[in-house]
């Protein structure tokens, strides 16, 4: 699929620029230039329209194409030094031009160029991952409380401050589950992972893929199921990975605070005492155990990350729009405080977006918290139901029935139960 996509775009590039047949050297440039414009953009056609009619202005309008130019030049430059293309195409050259070294002459087919745009869209990973990662940077300096929200008087006022990336009004925020209002006292605050991962941070948005950031949360997850080998495990199995991890990649000794240790023993007591690594319930805990890192799950289909609902709003604030959030009181909780480290009344806000909304990955059945309650009594059921039927069956053998006739069925009505 993504190799078709890439197809189509290019075929698309040589029609917009009358091309037919092989390449020049010296025109190479202009169509790798336009492929990269018209894959970026793509489903913005005016975008497009705009930057191949001006291209000296790019640059000023998207402040990332200096970089998407270095990230090209590499690209040619490492696919010719390794793929031993051009030098045999430079070998074919001095047979035609007898012997003379021309590199000039050197000619590209349709499929030369899209094996070069493949290596470009390839590599792209590696520069889509550092502009995640200064994002990422950004917003975790301004969240001074470490629980991986920042508030969206905060969020604004770095966008008024000329950091464009923070500027998503509140409802398209909303929409894409970044955004947490569980809190009076603090007001609306945007989820630092949840946002790294949405929409708005997806560099490349193409029909059959998306380029976004990657969660840092999934090192953790190997972690836990490389040492757990199973799909649940005992609360105090995953208490110390947790701990482990958390000091591994910090200083000191990690303290869990009780809410976080409580709402574990929670989940582990619905279960039989064990906790389905691949459910809901136990993303929602490494979030707050990892609360810059680990993405908030919110419940299936209340928000959609990726997708824009027809006549959406505008996804950007206005000016008016920012200015007013940006002045809006931000309450303060203890500056640096670890959530080991909170007061109570702190540790007791710091939990109010907890949903407790069980959804498993699994074919093993595991219950919710409010499930649990007819679980003792329906077991003791069964358990009888059973009891009552190995009786009659010990009666019926002792008793010689098994031999009567009225019990036997007839070969060709033997059925199995697969």
């Amino acid at each position: 699929l993504i190799a078709n996509f890439e197809r189509k775009i290019l075929e698309e590039v040589y029609i917009k620029k009358g091309v037919k047949g092989n390449l020049k050297d010296e025109q190479l440039d202009s169509i790798m230039q336009s492929f990269v414009l018209n894959w970026y953009f793509h489903g913005d056609p005016d975008t497009i329209e705009r930057a191949e009619k001006r291209p000296w202005a790019i640059s000023r309008a998207f402040e990332d194409w200096p970089n998407f130019l270095v990230l090209l030049n590499g690209t040619r430059r490492s696919s010719k030094h390794f793929s031993g293309k051009f030098a045999k195409k430079v070998y074919e050259a001095r047979q035609v031009t007898g012997g003379i070294s021309n590199a000039m002459s050197v000619k590209y087919s349709f499929e030369d160029v899209h094996t070069l745009m493949k290596d470009f869209t390839r590599s792209f990973g590696n520069y889509s991952r550092s502009q995640c990662d200064s994002v990422r940077a950004k917003l975790t300096k301004m969240d001074t409380s470490n629980t991986g929200r920042v508030p969206l008087a905060t969020f604004h006022k770095a966008a008024l401050d000329g950091d464009w990336h923070f500027s998503e009004s509140l409802t398209y925020l909303r929409h894409l589950g970044a955004v947490d209002e569980s809190s009076a006292w603090h007001g609306p605050r945007v989820i630092i992972p949840n946002y790294i991962q949405s929409a708005s941070n997806c560099l490349v948005a193409a029909a059959d893929y998306r380029v976004c950031c990657q969660t840092q949360c999934e090192s953790y997850m190997d972690v836990f199921e490389a040492a757990v080998e199973g799909p649940t495990a005992e609360p105090d199995v995953i208490l110390a990975l947790t701990a482990k991890i958390i000091e591994e990649n910090s200083e000191g000794q990690f303290r869990f605070p009780s809410s976080l240790r409580q709402q574990l023993l929670k989940i582990s007591r619905a279960n039989h005492g064990r906790v389905p690594l691949h459910g809901r319930l136990f993303a929602q805990w490494l979030h707050y155990a990892f609360p810059s890192e680990c993405p908030f799950p919110h419940v299936s289909g209340s928000v959609d990350k990726y997708e824009l609902p027809p006549n959406f709003e505008r996804a950007l604030a206005s000016t008016t729009e920012m200015r007013k959030n940006a002045a809006a009181r931000v309450p303060s909780m203890k500056a640096g405080a670890r959530p080991q480290s909170r007061s109570n009344e702190e540790e007791s806000d710091w939990m109010t977006h907890w949903i407790h909304e069980e959804e498993l990955i699994s074919q093993i059945h595991l219950e919710a918290p409010w499930e649990t309650r007819a679980l003792p009594i329906l077991k003791n059921v069964v358990g009888a139901i059973f009891c009552l039927v190995a009786l009659r069956g010990l009666v019926y053998a002792f008793s010689g029935l098994r031999n009567v006739d009225v019990f036997r069925k007839p070969l060709d009505e033997k059925h199995h139960m697969i």
